[in-house]
């Protein structure tokens, strides 16, 4: 991980390869957006099967 971008919290260094942000995905290794549009697809599914009773 020599070449990633350390990420910090409350001062103390992070070894991740993703994280989420502002409600996006970033990813510290590719840069694929396969994954975070998986992921809103999964969010969206997900909000309309605990509402059944709008629709």
């Amino acid at each position: 991980m020599e070449n990633d971008m350390p990420i910090y919290v409350n001062s103390t260094q992070k070894d991740v390869d993703s994280y989420i942000y502002l409600g996006q995905r970033y990813s510290t290794r590719d840069k694929n957006q396969d994954k975070e549009i998986q992921r809103r697809i999964t969010a969206g599914w997900t909000a309309f099967a605990n509402h059944p009773d709008i629709l």
